[in-house]
């Protein structure tokens, strides 16, 4: 117990000297009166026993526990010994969460603190659990320990001394006490007092005589006790007792009321019950209020009925079903009419009944409408404090109940406000233990006015304090003069702490009674100072020979009924804690907002326990069986014991020994968690992770976040163009590029067409290796689409010399040099024969079978364009038409003379002098020419000659993507241009060459990843054993390249692509929200408010409720209303009649989305058959195939993988061309989910659902995929970057110089400072362009030296690897990219072989492995871990639970086989009688996965022109909770969930009737309910907790953001805020999963769904639902914006401001992460904008 530090400093006093002296050689209980400084004496024993402080634990090192009873007094205990001493003080209670924390988190604690303070709980699991053991404790401080009895911690902590090993040290033991004695136990005082010293090891030890006994109470207390008594007999009112009868009559009403079943809800550490008996609630609160009344009367009685009246309105807003807020609701109007009756008597006594409430309380009042107990109290307080100095006063009083304080304090308040003598005296202040340990904002509130109320009290601003009984031990207040005990004492304790707090000299001990009870009182009293006699005896005959208690002592008081168990590892079970460890185990099983799991026992009655015991007769038995979805599924059945309780711990006791053996239960006897699960199979799953020096069981957050970002990749080269530079002597091959046009040929287009088609010119690739059959490419030109094709049998070529081969190297390097001018100035010729070592050569026209030699040789360089002189000019032959016949040509003397232009057409018929065309037909072209330009040309030489008609080339360079040319810039293209030939500058290159030189890089660029394509599908065709099939192999024929047309790619003015960033999706058009939603004052719409069709602020006045206040308008309109009203009234009674004409599992029918014939997408086969009468429509539709399901059933349906589809998987969409990897990805990505689903259902069977959901979530995180793509060379092979020839591409046999190279290899610290600008200033001569491929020694010196100034200068800190890595062969790739990839290339295979041979490609990619002799193909052959459960049941014990099964068969289209599965799929965790099965959530984790797949499947392939981000909306927008609720309720499914849960049925119901009033429709206002996970989040998977890890980063980075802390996110109640049951869409998956077992065949599974979702299939496809944050950010008027993420826990919450009804409203949504969070804010807004717009 603390003390009162009056100036913060603490002195020893020499009787405490002498205890630390006994303390410092033996275990001993300090006893002294309260005040006389115990905590003091324990500071000084830590001190002594501080040696070994300062060591680790693993060196030896000790600590020292200070063990508290309960949290405040741990509080104040740890504030003393940080105040007092210099050691580190650790301060722990169940609040801070101390139940889940690890290993790590404690060993860190240990070894930073010195002194461990805590609550007993906490610090004996510390033990318990092995986290700690007892040879590394040298002191042990338990205050209170008179505590130490039964079961209590104290008494358990310290049986773990009789199970150390014999020669282990243990500490010391040191209870600290002011009461010797626990409750009322003063019989028998030498008995308990040895049993507390054998308890504690040691002897009680106090001050040694009586003199030393005097000089303790100078420090301690002596007040003077006085006993007032007051008249027995109390005045009997008839309103007391009319309003007795009212309480009874209504108690006998509530047994009536049905509420339901209430879900228990557990404190954090589980062990206190929220208040689950809510009718006992409101009985103890009423009986609370009638002792008030009988006990301080009618007026203290008006006081406390507002108190509960106010109570059971906030309980009634928080009640979280319509039954419980009806119940509050006839609680209140109970305590209203009890509240009039009491002020209306208090009114009797006064003559006007005019006066308002305030002025009834005048004293007379006050004292006639009280007990003579408190007309007592009040004139002793008047007698005693009357006129006193309110310095001089500080007085306590004490009273039994909490709501007593409350009450008395409201008296008290009053009497003083009417009593002058006191008015300025007495500051009254109250104080009551708190309810429970919740951290929800009440509580904290609660505590906070608490210490408030204290404070004021040490500080003097108070000086009066009416508390219960928390003030009698621990807190500390200072020094009392005055204790006042107004109800009688019940304890000898309270007695004693009671009278210790009056400390002060002359303080004055009062107490009150009855003189009828006086004597009673005082024989009590009597007693209770003889038992501090008889303790005083005790220790006084003991102070000289004191015999420590025996081991044989110790032993027989520690023997128990039920042993304590100590697992391999050397934690302890005991029994005391191990239902506190059950109802542990249950709280972390996977549950929905609606109520936790529990254990459930059962008593046995005397005929059951005759089986099990022969002593059945005299003791008791109970059974135990855990919730639905334990593993442990038997009933365990304890051991006869003597009383229930213990059989009940018993029971308890031997299934945490059968959980620990399953392995449910760690090493610590604590439920297992998720990490441990992964880590027990972490080296089987997850191994490859530590080849990265990753670690899959660390916590993302606490991962090193820098290897989060891009990382760096080599960039493969195709082995057929790697060593393939041709040598002189060896065959080589050269294989022709031919080019077709797929457009007309028309003036715009025809020099294109031409060309394409004139067989002239043409080139090849040479290289010594031969290439594989390869796809034709689609390509676009301006004039339209094109297709390049790579030859499929090559020329066979010999190069003569060495000479030949210069040559054409030369002129290889020409091409890309001067004349597409895709050269950087520090390329260099690759004459190494590494990388991309290929020529591209020109083919000698036909007849010839060879290379153009002659073309080689005329353009070893191209000419370079030059201007010519009129002299020049003059000496000139004039220009011969044939010489310009199809050649490109550029205008020397126009300032953009870098344009080349094909000549299209030799005019001779016109010349300079004829007229012009069109538009200056005024002018000649000579004319024209010399106005423009004569500064330049000076003039024309020969006037008579041709003119040349030309086209001008394009500058683009990437062919890829279609442009849609604007048709003012084909005009212009149209327009003809006409030259003068003496004016153009003549490269004599063959036009038609030159434009089918244009496609080169994009053909080059395509082909080498073509190749990679080509290794992949012959790579996997192979492992598969598919190469064999005739199809893939030598007969295998690449189709052309598909374009993927649902892809949006924008192009450049050129025609180049430009990154996706750019590009604008379409803007939908928004159907309206709501028009009939409702306004309302309250936090969130609920859907009970959609439920009447006006609003509520049309309403009228209630005149009944308001009858004094009345007008007669309010009259006549609410008149007008209701007639208003009648004809609805009229066509509701018509609604019911109809209602019971039919059962209530009819389905609606018909099109329920009435999509109107007109509208325009109307063109989809007519899939809906007219209506039927009987009802069953549905079983004549003819489902949709799925050729994935075709292809999983046999190898006849398989089609070849195409190298085109393997080129998609491993492009990316950020490479910008018509096809990527984004479809593949949605199929790869949901067959990933459902082959990890099946794999460890079928390989861990006993794992709860969430487990299984985690370890999922991890396996296909894309963490865990890119590791297992990173073993492979696959992510060398992406194809990543976009396509800027100009900028970032190498040409072939081009690199950099090879010594600037090999600094990458050979000084990384210089590669990582090389700037563009730093290679471009390399000067390279033509000669090292030719020469050995490196620069001179001169400017390579010059290279790294400004490479090294880069640091100093502006460039410092810049990254340039973007910009340089394509010349060095690397790339950098996000994490997501490589893991997206693996998900396309499973989604080739399985698009085209079906599921079985995916689920083989998991295994060559290493994300499964096989068991021995258990193929991963066969996991559709599932075994349900509950599939054991029922091994013998029979079909009628299953249909005992099924009630009217066949009306749920006949709205799922399916008949099951084995209802077993059907029953499990409707069973909620909540239902407690069904053992046959198990719940729905196994059932829902595979159906889940089923779903989910097969919707995907579906889309992928029959949405072909939608966008990847469609696809991904449209699959989202059918497989979310709230869709998939709508078809549960539209089916009736939720008629057959067997639930006790009164809050999920209630839930359910207002769901159903919602969708009843949408039509059974999934509308915009449906999208905007809240799910579950709006409001409770759900547990991170492994790639939310990457983005949550680096929010948490960012957030610490910006310093603007709040911290977490500054939020308080209370424990509000969750599934009050919840729209759309989770339940709905579990039991529709469970059903999934229940079809798919029954019937085995996903065949079947899919027409069940197909026939369940048709409806929406269709609607959706017409009319994508977009996304709550989009329908935000369209709306017209609400200008949403987000506020910065703020994470707290596992939780991320984000504000949303947004404008309505011209205010600025902000709300905030939650979620396992940013985008979760964001969309949970965004329904908020738009639920808000609903009400507004309505």
């Amino acid at each position: 117990m603390s003390e009162n530090q009056e100036d913060d400093k603490m002195e020893a006093r020499g009787y405490q000297l002498r205890l630390v002296e006994y303390i410092a050689k033996n275990n001993g209980i300090i006893y002294l009166p309260t005040g006389s400084g115990k905590t003091y004496v324990a500071i000084l024993a830590l001190k002594r026993f501080s040696k070994n402080f300062g060591k680790s634990i693993a060196d030896g090192g000790q600590r020292a526990l200070f063990v508290c009873n309960t949290v405040e007094l741990a509080r104040q205990q740890a504030v003393c010994v940080r105040s007092f001493t210099n050691f580190k003080v650790g301060f722990y209670v169940g609040e801070q969460g101390t139940d889940n924390w690890n290993r790590s988190k404690w060993s860190e604690e240990i070894e930073n603190n010195q002194v461990l303070v805590g609550t007993a709980q906490v610090i004996l699991d510390l033990f318990l659990q092995k986290h700690m053991e007892l040879k590394s404790v040298s002191i042990a401080v338990l205050d209170e320990c008179h505590h130490g009895t039964g079961r209590h911690p104290y008494h358990e902590f310290m049986r773990l001394f009789q199970m150390v090993p014999p020669s282990t040290p243990l500490p010391r033991v040191v209870g600290l006490t002011g009461v010797l004695i626990k409750g009322n136990e003063i019989k028998n005082v030498a008995v308990k007092l040895r049993e507390l010293e054998t308890t504690y090891r040691g002897l009680i030890i106090t001050v040694s005589d009586e003199k030393e006994m005097e000089n303790v109470m100078l420090h301690s207390t002596k007040p003077r006790e006085r006993l007032i008594t007051y008249r027995s007999l109390i005045q009997t009112f008839a309103v007391i007792e009319n309003i007795r009868t009212e309480i009874g009559q209504y108690f006998k009403t509530l047994e009536y009321i049905d509420i339901g079943q209430q879900p228990v809800r557990m404190s954090k550490g589980l062990t206190v019950v929220r208040d689950s008996n809510k009718k006992g609630t409101i009985k103890t609160m009423l009986n609370d209020f009638l002792f008030q009344v009988d006990n301080y009367g009618i007026y203290a009685g008006s006081i406390a009925i507002v108190s509960v009246l106010v109570e059971f309105e906030i309980k009634r807003r928080q009640a979280e079903t319509l039954v419980l807020r009806n119940l509050y609701r006839t609680a209140i109007s109970l305590c209203e009419s009890i509240r009039h009756s009491l002020v209306s008597k208090l009114r009797d006594m006064l003559d006007d009944d005019q006066i308002s409430d305030d002025q009834i309380n005048s004293e007379s009042v006050i004292m006639n409408f009280s007990t003579p107990r408190v007309q007592t109290f009040l004139q002793y307080i008047r007698n005693t404090f009357a006129n006193k100095n309110p310095k001089d006063i500080s007085c306590l009083v004490f009273v039994e109940r909490r709501y007593s304080c409350k009450c008395l304090y409201g008296v008290l308040l009053n009497f003083i406000a009417t009593t002058p003598e006191l008015r300025k005296v007495l500051v009254p202040q109250f104080m009551v233990g708190r309810n429970g340990i919740f951290q929800d904002f009440e509580s904290q509130l609660e505590k906070r006015w608490q210490n408030s109320a204290i404070q004021q009290f040490r500080d003097g601003e108070a000086n009066l304090i009416v508390c219960s009984s928390v003030l009698e031990e621990g807190i500390d207040v200072q020094a009392c003069n005055h204790v006042i005990i107004l109800d009688p004492i019940k304890t000898f304790n309270m007695y004693v702490q009671t009278k210790g707090r009056a400390r002060s000299r002359d303080a004055s001990f009062v107490l009150f009674s009855s003189e009828l009870e006086s004597p009673k009182i005082t024989d009590q009293i009597r007693q209770y100072r003889q038992a501090h006699e008889e303790i005083k005896k005790y220790l006084k005959a003991r102070v000289l020979e004191r015999a420590e208690p025996q081991m044989n002592e110790i032993n027989e008081h520690f023997q128990d009924e039920i042993q304590p168990y100590v697992n391999s590892n050397g934690a302890v079970l005991l029994a005391s804690s191990a239902l506190t460890i059950l109802h542990r185990y249950c709280q972390q099983m996977p549950t929905d907002a609606f109520g936790t799991v529990l254990p459930w026992f059962k008593l046995l009655e005397p005929e059951e326990r005759k089986k099990h015991t022969s002593a059945w007769a005299k003791k008791s038995m109970v059974s135990l069986t855990l919730p639905l979805n334990s593993a442990l599924r038997d009933t365990i059945y304890s051991d006869p014991m003597d009383c229930s309780k213990w059989a009940k711990i018993s029971a308890g006791f031997k299934a945490c020994i059968k959980l620990h053996a399953m392995g449910e239960l760690n090493e610590r006897f604590l439920p297992t968690t998720v990490v441990e699960r992964v880590a027990e199979i972490a080296n089987v799953h997850f191994e490859h992770w530590k080849k990265y020096g990753d670690d899959v069981t660390i916590k993302r957050r606490d991962r090193d976040l820098t290897n989060t970002k891009l990382k760096t990749y080599p960039t493969r080269c195709p082995s057929e163009f790697y060593d393939a530079m041709p040598r002189v002597g060896e065959t080589c091959y050269a294989y022709g590029i031919s080019l077709e046009p797929d457009f007309e040929r028309n003036d715009y287009t025809a020099h294109m067409y031409d060309a394409m088609h004139s067989r002239r010119h043409s080139y090849g690739l040479l290289l010594r290796k031969r290439l594989p059959r390869l796809a034709a490419m689609p390509l676009f030109s301006h004039q339209g689409k094109l297709h390049a094709h790579v030859a499929e049998q090559p020329l066979e070529i010999v190069i003569q010399s060495a000479e030949q081969l210069e040559k054409l190297q030369r002129f290889h390097v020409m091409l890309f040099r001067d004349l597409l001018r895709i050269w950087q100035p520090f390329f260099v010729l690759d004459r190494r024969s590494m990388e991309n070592s290929y020529l591209v050569v020109p083919l000698s026209p036909p007849p010839g079978n060879g290379l153009d030699w002659q073309l080689v040789e005329q353009f070893q360089r191209l000419p370079k364009s030059r201007a010519t002189s009129l002299a020049q000019r003059k000496e000139m032959p004039p220009p011969r038409p044939e010489d310009f016949e199809g050649k490109i040509v550029t205008q020397w003397y126009a300032n953009y003379d870098e344009k080349r232009m094909l000549v299209t057409k030799v005019h001779t018929d016109l010349t300079p002098l004829s007229m012009m065309e069109e538009k200056q037909q005024d002018k000649s072209y000579y004319t024209f020419t010399m106005s423009k330009y004569s500064n330049y040309i000076g003039d024309v030489v020969h006037k008579n000659q041709f003119l040349l008609e030309v086209r001008e080339l394009t500058d683009r360079m990437n062919f890829y993507i279609q442009q849609s040319v604007k048709q003012s810039a084909q005009s212009k293209a149209r327009a003809k241009v006409m030259l003068i030939p003496e004016l153009c500058f003549n490269f004599g290159f063959p036009g038609d060459l030159w434009i089918k030189l244009l496609f080169l890089p994009s053909i080059l660029r395509r082909l080498h990843y073509m190749l990679h394509a080509e290794t992949l599908r012959v790579r996997f065709n192979k492992y598969l054993g598919l190469d064999k099939l005739p199809i893939n192999g030598v007969n295998y024929m690449p189709k052309p390249l598909e374009i993927d047309w649902s892809l949006r790619r924008n192009v450049d003015h050129q025609g180049n692509a430009m990154s996706a960033d750019d590009c604008e999706e379409p803007r939908s058009m928004l159907e309206p929200l709501p028009t009939k939603a409702v306004e309302v004052a309250m936090e969130k719409l609920q859907i009970t408010d959609l439920e009447v069709p006006w609003q509520r602020y049309m309403e009228p006045l209630d005149i009944a409720r308001n009858i004094m206040s009345t007008y007669p308008v309010e009259l006549s309109y609410y008149y007008n209303f209701t007639s208003g009203n009648i004809l609805q009234l009229e066509k509701l009674e018509q609604d019911a009649k109809e209602l019971w004409t039919q059962n209530q599992f009819k389905m609606r029918q018909g099109n329920i989305y009435n999509t109107a014939p007109s509208s325009p997408n109307r063109n989809l086969p007519a899939l809906l058959p007219a209506n039927a009468s009987n009802g069953t429509r549905m079983d004549r539709i003819q489902p949709v195939q799925l050729s994935v399901l075709q292809r999983s059933s046999s190898d006849a349906h398989i089609t070849p993988a195409e190298q085109g589809e393997f080129l998609a998987a491993i492009t990316n969409s950020g490479s910008v061309d018509v096809f990527d990897m984004e479809r593949f990805e949605l199929l790869g990505d949901c067959f990933l989910k459902l082959s990890a689903t099946l794999y460890l259902a079928n390989k861990y069977p006993d794992w709860n659902e969430g487990i299984l959901t985690q370890v999922k979530s991890t396996m296909v995180s894309n963490r865990n995929l890119l590791y297992c793509l990173s073993d492979t060379d696959i992510p060398s092979r992406i194809c990543s970057t976009m396509f800027t020839p100009k900028y970032t591409w190498l040409p072939p046999s081009v690199s950099l110089p090879h010594n600037v190279l090999a600094i990458w290899k050979e000084k990384l610290e210089t590669a990582g400072l090389v700037g563009p600008h730093n290679l471009r200033n390399i000067a390279i001569t033509e000669e090292e362009v030719f020469g050995n491929g490196k620069c001179g020694i001169a400017s390579f010196r010059s290279f790294v030296e400004t490479c090294h100034s880069n640091q100093h200068s502006h460039h410092a800190g810049l990254d340039f690897s973007s910009e340089v890595n394509f010349c060095v062969g690397q790339v950098k790739m996000a994490d997501k990219l490589i893991a997206d990839t693996l998900e396309a290339l499973l989604g080739v295979i399985v698009k085209n072989y079906g599921l079985l041979y995916g689920f083989r490609m998991l295994e060559y990619f290493g994300i499964f492995k096989q068991d021995i002799g258990k193929p991963l193909p066969q996991l559709l052959d599932l075994e349900l871990g509950s599939k054991r459960m029922r091994a013998n049941i029979s079909q009628h014990e299953v249909d005992g639970f099924l009630i009217n099964h066949a009306h749920l068969e006949r709205n799922l289209g399916y008949t099951f086989r084995d209802r077993a599965y059907l029953l499990q799929a409707l069973t909620h965790p909540s239902n407690p009688t069904n053992r046959l099965t198990g719940c729905y959530q196994e059932l829902e984790f595979i159906g889940d996965a089923i779903l989910d797949f097969l919707i995907s499947a579906y889309i992928f392939e029959h949405k072909t022109r939608m966008t990847p981000g469609q696809l991904t909306d449209l699959r989202s927008a059918l497989v979310n909770n709230t869709t998939l609720a709508c078809i549960c309720v539209r089916h009736r499914f939720h008629f057959f969930i067997l639930a006790e849960n009164a809050k999920l049925s209630e839930s359910i119901q207002s769901f159903v009737q919602f969708q009843e009033s949408q039509n059974h429709r999934v509308t915009n206002q449906v999208r905007i309910l809240m799910e579950e996970r709006d409001v409770q989040p759900e547990p991170l998977d492994s790639d939310d907790e990457l983005e949550f890890a680096e929010m948490a980063e960012a957030a610490k980075a910006n310093k603007a953001i709040m911290s977490a802390e500054e939020i308080q996110v209370g424990e509000y109640n969750i599934s009050h805020n919840v729209d759309v049951p989770k339940a709905l869409g579990d039991i529709l998956e469970a059903l999934i999963a229940a079809v798919y077992l029954d019937s085995r065949n996903l065949q079947t599974t899919w027409q069940v769904i197909y026939r369940l979702f048709e409806p929406e299939l269709i609607e959706f496809s017409r009319n994508v639902p977009i996304n709550p944050i989009r329908q935000l950010n369209e709306h017209k008027l609400a200008k949403a914006t987000y506020g910065p993420p703020v994470t707290d826990r596992d939780q991320v919450m984000v504000s949303c401001q947004f404008i309505c009804m011209d205010k600025t409203i902000k709300v905030y949504g939650f979620g396992n992460n940013q985008k979760q969070a964001q969309l949970s804010a965004a329904k908020h807004a738009l639920q808000k904008l609903a009400k507004c717009e309505a």
